[in-house]
């Protein structure tokens, strides 16, 4: 759907159409990145395509119903048909919140259940094996090493990692724009600074507003596309599964395994809600069953 635009059918009226394309032109001044803006255009599309170009204060949480019950027959996953209902509720809070409607239709319909699927995080023993697939002082090696422990020591998005330009590098804090075009801090620590540096020394002379991320042969830089392979890579060498994404829930699920806050958490990995964040801990839930073992008051009166 990159580059779609859905058509203003009728200008005077305020219908589905045209207000859909004003929110996404909303959503684009505000900062949202093309990925997100085309996943957002993709689904009202399909809704558009569903219900029609009606006035919209014609959209009735019926036709919300009969949207997602329409989509679950089409076999589309829980997960999938929540973010549907999730756009939908974002885009109609939206026209609320700027008097288009008096109320969201979302509201008066339940949320679709999503199946609870716990993603893999790594354990030291996988990381280990990652950064031996890593070893080789050639380019490709040492880029690999670089962007690996960037990945993992900082939490950063991929999409986050590949804005990163030379500049950036040998600073301990680091200023990057998020999703949703929020700003924050990262942290690298030296071991993580020293790795890139070498591999920065092997792109010769560029200038600090350069990309850091250069392909093979250092004629180009790297697209996203590039450097989402150049993670599966490793783990294909290592033996090991691994994603990008993955590699920033290793290091939330890590720092709360070593006793950092949740608050905290949340800053460093640019949630705009605790709530997002809480989904962690339940990659945490046998440590907190280990604690609970053996801190127990029980256990103080089992000795007595």
């Amino acid at each position: 759907m990159k580059g779609t635009r859905l058509s203003i059918v009728d200008t005077n009226a305020l219908n589905l159409h045209n207000t859909v394309n004003l929110w996404l032109e909303h959503l684009e001044a505000q900062g949202c990145s093309e990925r997100t803006i085309n996943t957002y255009r993709f689904i009202m599309v399909t809704f558009l395509r569903f219900a029609g170009n009606i006035p919209l204060t014609e959209v009735t949480p019926d036709s919300i119903r009969r949207y997602l019950i329409a989509r679950r027959r089409q076999g589309l996953s829980p997960q999938t048909i929540a973010g549907n209902y999730r756009t939908l509720s974002s885009f109609f809070a939206w026209c609320v919140r700027h008097g288009l409607l008096d109320t969201n239709p979302c509201e008066a319909v339940e949320a679709p259940r999503r199946e609870k699927v716990v993603k893999k995080a790594l354990t030291p023993e996988e990381v280990k094996k990652l950064l031996q697939a890593c070893e080789g002082r050639d380019f490709v090696h040492t880029r690999a090493r670089a962007l690996l422990l960037v990945l993992l020591d900082s939490g950063m998005r991929i999409a986050e990692c590949h804005q990163l330009r030379i500049g950036d590098i040998g600073q301990e804090s680091i200023i990057i724009r998020g999703k949703g075009g929020r700003w924050r801090h990262v942290f690298l620590h030296s071991d993580t600074r020293l790795a890139v540096l070498r591999y920065v020394k092997m792109l010769g002379n560029l200038p600090a507003d350069a990309p850091l991320w250069w392909c093979r042969g250092k004629s180009k830089p790297m697209a996203l596309e590039g450097l989402k392979r150049a993670v599966e890579y490793i783990g294909k060498r290592a033996g090991v599964r691994v994603s990008a994404h993955m590699l920033r829930r290793s290091f939330a699920v890590w720092s709360l395994k070593q006793g950092l806050d949740m608050e905290r958490l949340r800053l460093m990995m640019g949630h705009s809600d605790i709530q997002t964040t809480q989904v962690y801990l339940s990659f945490v839930e046998d440590d907190l069953r280990a604690a609970h073992e053996e801190h127990s008051p029980l256990r103080l009166l089992r000795k007595r």
